[in-house]
């Protein structure tokens, strides 16, 4: 089995670095971080309302979603976006025209989506240690869980988001797609728990990595009252574990395949084709 040269890990990290940079300081990157911190104002206004037979205040849960969707949105839609924006400026040709260029990008992209995941949330994650009540008794040991299941989380989806920018050709056909994810996640019980929905639901639900993600970072950060409102009535955080590394197997040992795929379709002409096509369409 061949190994990635020392070089190449080097210039991985000062890209991820240099690309982590340039976002944070942009108006779009630092939108993102606002948007966490009115987060914490929703979550102030909901502190003592409570969730259901789960006796838990809703501000918990929209924190708990909030932290499972900003691993979903960095792993799978940002960096399916950016594959898609990648290989319509050229960026992948460039890339592919360097020696070990492709697996250099692709090592940046995983060195820099966990810190991507965890900027954004980190304002919300102080403030709710702060504001939420039932998150005030969490200790060291469950913030340190709390980071092996975001990084879990991240691990699991990343592949994904690398196969959705690599199938979709078109920026119109992976925003349909995005879309389609934004359904799934509000359907898979990633901000609240399915425990009351029919049956079928709750197994469709439970087919989603998106539910699991869901669940573990519930089961980390909430109380263990907080358990009577999930399937079963307990978190299964064992379970939820075991599901994500799963899928980050299957993900691992698919991506890389649709990766070298769309790596030798990339050409100068595909890549005049697509500035073509945005000048006509738009997209």
């Amino acid at each position: 089995m061949s190994t990635i040269p020392r070089a190449v890990v080097g210039a991985a990290a000062r890209q991820a670095r240099i690309t982590l940079i340039r976002k944070y300081t942009s108006a779009n990157g630092i939108t993102t971080v606002i948007m966490s911190l009115l987060v914490l104002v929703v979550m102030w206004f909901l502190r003592d309302l409570e969730f259901g037979a789960a006796q838990v205040g809703a501000g918990g849960y929209i924190f708990c979603g909030f932290l499972a969707f900003g691993v979903i949105a960095a792993a799978v839609l940002g960096v399916a976006g950016e594959l898609q924006a990648e290989r319509e400026d050229g960026t992948l040709l460039r890339a592919k025209a360097v020696p070990h260029g492709m697996t250099g990008h692709l090592v940046a992209k995983l060195v820099a989506a966990p810190v991507d995941a965890l900027i954004p949330v980190l304002p919300a994650m102080v403030g709710a240690a702060v504001l939420l009540p039932e998150l005030r008794e969490t200790g060291p040991g469950r913030w340190l869980l709390l980071g092996l299941v975001f990084l879990l989380g991240v691990a699991a989806m990343l592949p994904w988001g690398a196969v959705l920018g690599s199938v979709f050709r078109t920026m119109m056909g992976l925003a349909w797609a995005m879309i389609s994810m934004y359904a799934v996640a509000a359907l898979s019980g990633v901000f609240y728990p399915v425990a009351g929905w029919p049956a079928p639901l709750q197994w469709l639900a439970q087919l989603s990595p998106l539910y699991w993600i869901g669940v573990a970072v519930r089961s980390v950060l909430l109380p263990e009252s907080a358990a009577a409102a999930e399937v079963g009535g307990e978190f299964r955080l064992v379970l939820a574990l075991g599901v994500l590394l799963a899928w980050a197997v299957v993900g691992v040992l698919v991506a890389p395949v649709l990766l070298r795929r769309m790596a030798r379709r990339q050409s100068g002409s595909a890549v005049q084709a697509a500035r073509e096509r945005v000048l006509a369409k738009g997209y």
